[in-house]
């Protein structure tokens, strides 16, 4: 079969065309960049304290850039805090009771979304905290 030489031109021009499209249409649909870190994931921890204790304690949390108020759980009662967390990271509670004692738990590895039990028992030593 014979091509004549302006339909060559037109293919040709055709060609042209959708590839342009396609193109514009791929730059137009192309996503975040998913290892860039910025996704649409958890970004904050969950913090559940129960107090078993008598006196009231103020919570801190410990990790890589110091210490974090959370704040006051009473005697005797639970409490929950939410703290900002995008990173793998070790965290630690530290205790400071209304009589003045301080204590510092273990420490956990956490990622952001995790929920953390912390439990402050009556003999400071005993507390514990870890991933639910």
């Amino acid at each position: 079969m014979r091509v004549l030489p302006w339909e060559r031109e037109r293919r040709g021009w055709v060609g042209a065309l959708l590839t342009g499209a396609v193109l514009v249409w791929g730059c137009a649909t192309v996503g975040k960049n998913p290892f860039s870190g910025s996704g649409s994931g958890p970004t904050e921890i969950r913090i559940y304290v129960e107090n078993r204790n008598f006196n009231d304690v103020r919570i801190y949390a410990l990790a890589t850039g110091g210490p974090r108020p959370l704040g006051v759980v009473g005697g005797n009662t639970r409490g929950e805090f939410r703290m900002e967390w995008t990173r793998l990271d070790e965290i630690r509670m530290r205790m400071e009771f209304l009589a003045g004692r301080t204590f510092t738990s273990n420490a956990v590895n956490v990622s952001p979304g995790d929920r953390l039990e912390l439990y402050v028992e009556e003999v400071e030593s005993r507390s514990l905290l870890r991933r639910r």
